[in-house]
């Protein structure tokens, strides 16, 4: 009897099954990206059998829809494929790759909250231009591995984010490190990078590195357990769930769609055998061990390479790749744990927060703003914000009164701004307070709001006030905002120097005008 698959039911553990999915997926392909950030996986790009390609599609957990972002070289990154990327605060960075003709060493920064392409301006020594490298983020940094930019190469690179700068890593034990390879696995445990396998140009690998970030050391892992190492193999991917690293698939010289576990806390291998789908048949149903078979090889993955894998939610996603004929666009789900399935409410602890932001109920302080306007608050959130904190903890004249306090040089609106970040840690920021949003948060010492800000505030740079955010960039110490500014004005010097705003600033700053003029 066939057993046909009953893709309404959520996969049980260790069960693979297709993802439910509405909407236009993106067309068949291999040598792509997918990165997680928030509730969507986003893919980026690759090679679908004819062209290289740069539309970007997400794949939206909650809702199961797939929905295009943009499309079109003049908007973002041009087509190429075994480019890398990587998701930090809720952006998706992607380097280098190939794009038909060349190897290429271009960075581009992709805003998941605005939906917006950014060329990134670097310091340092940018890695040369490369394909088939590996990349994570560790820690406020970008770190690309390996790859091939006319040799296979076993360098290693770090991007800090904050700094925008590129440098190599100093590893204390180079001696130590993995030969030179390419379309390797690289993902991030704890505080260690995790490199196995790929191909050094003469074969296909199987070894197994970590780096330690902290100790700044390569160790090669000895692969235990009854089974040893997977085959060695390239172009497979491999994710972190809890204290495990999860791999699959990838090239041994044949697509492979084998899956593996290695236990991070006792360093084994194991080969995870997918267990029987949810199907319409019933295990009384007289089934048999050809069918349960049979129903198992449908679920699974075909063999495959080139492909992409994530977790969400407890959960492998596996989408597209090559199988040694054609490039796919499947996209199948394993499951990696059993679920308890029971409803829960969703958290109103943000909503009951911010019902007390200016409220009287239980306030015990009063703030005054604009001379004359009273704003009810209370010091325990108030004390998430270090100025307050020494305010009502330390000697200052106002934690020793329980006369209002008042604040000068910050307006009712952005006041109230101030402290609903305070209260509930989120803020949905204004473009016509950001600025203004953003010096409050530089006064009294929210450097994380001032960072929101300044990201808000990137994304109104124009001729007429790249002088102006310049001038308040440089002010208040953002060092992210006033390169981007500076970037901006030299790429368009003629338009900003005469406008009003860039006078201004020539009297206001006259440093800032000469330090344009010596980098131009």
């Amino acid at each position: 009897m066939e057993t046909e698959l009953d893709t309404a039911d959520e996969p049980g553990c260790f069960q693979w099954a297709p993802v439910k999915a509405i909407g236009n997926p993106p067309r068949q392909r291999s040598l792509h990206v997918a990165v997680v950030v928030d509730k969507c996986m986003y893919v980026f790009g690759g090679y679908d059998g004819s062209n290289r390609v740069n539309d970007f599609l997400k794949y939206n957990f909650k809702t199961t829809k797939w929905s295009q972002i943009q499309s079109g070289a003049e908007r973002g990154p041009s087509a190429r494929d075994r480019h890398v990327a990587v998701a930090h605060d809720k952006c998706i960075y992607i380097f280098g790759g190939y794009d038909g003709s060349n190897r290429i060493n271009d960075f581009w920064c992709f805003d998941t909250e605005n939906e917006t392409w950014t060329p990134i301006e670097s310091q340092g020594t940018t890695p040369s231009p490369r394909h088939s490298h590996s990349a994570v983020e560790y820690n406020h940094s970008m770190y690309v591995f390996a790859g091939y930019d006319g040799n296979y190469r076993s360098d290693f690179h770090e991007f800090n984010f904050a700094q925008r700068k590129w440098a190599p890593v100093q590893v204390k034990n180079q001696n130590q490190a993995p030969k030179a390879r390419y379309r390797t696995s690289a993902v991030v445990w704890k505080d260690t990078m995790l490199v196995f396998g790929g191909h050094d140009g003469a074969k296909h690998l199987n070894d197994f590195y970590e780096y330690n970030f902290e100790e700044r050391i390569w160790t090669q892992i000895e692969q235990g357990g009854k089974m040893g190492p997977p085959s060695p193999r390239d172009s497979h991917i491999a994710v972190i769930h809890g204290d495990s690293m999860h791999l699959f698939g990838g090239s041994t010289g044949q697509a492979r769609n084998d899956l593996f576990e290695f236990r991070l806390d006792t360093r084994e291998w194991h080969e995870v055998k997918p267990a029987l789908p949810n199907t319409s048949l019933s295990p009384v149903q007289g089934r048999t061990a050809a069918s349960t078979q049979e129903a198992i090889q449908k679920a699974t993955p075909c063999p495959r390479f080139c492909h992409t894998g994530v977790v969400y939610n407890n959960s492998l996603y596996i989408f597209g790749g090559y199988d040694g004929q054609n490039r796919l666009n499947d996209f199948r789900q394993f499951k990696l744990v059993d679920e308890v399935n029971v409803e829960i409410p969703s958290s109103s602890l943000i909503q009951d927060l911010k019902n007390y932001i200016n409220s009287p109920l239980f306030s015990d302080v009063t703030f005054i703003v604009e001379g004359d306007k009273r704003v009810y608050a209370h010091k325990l959130m108030c004390v998430r914000c270090s100025y307050f904190r020494a305010m009502f903890q330390g000697e200052m004249r106002e934690a020793r009164q329980s006369e209002p306090v008042e604040i000068k040089n910050v307006s009712h609106r952005v006041f109230l701004g101030l402290l609903e970040y305070l209260y509930t840690d989120e803020l949905d920021i204004s473009l016509d307070m950001a600025m203004d949003l953003f010096v409050a948060a530089d006064q009294f010492g929210v450097e994380r709001l001032k960072k929101l800000c300044e990201r808000k505030i990137l994304t109104s740079i124009d001729i007429d006030n790249a002088a102006t955010i310049l001038q308040a960039a440089d002010l208040h110490t953002a060092v992210s905002l006033r390169q981007s500014c500076f970037d901006f004005i030299l790429r368009n010097f003629d338009a900003v120097s005469k406008t009003q705003s860039f006078e201004e600033m020539g009297r206001a700053n006259v440093e800032l005008v000469f330090e344009i003029l010596k980098r131009r």
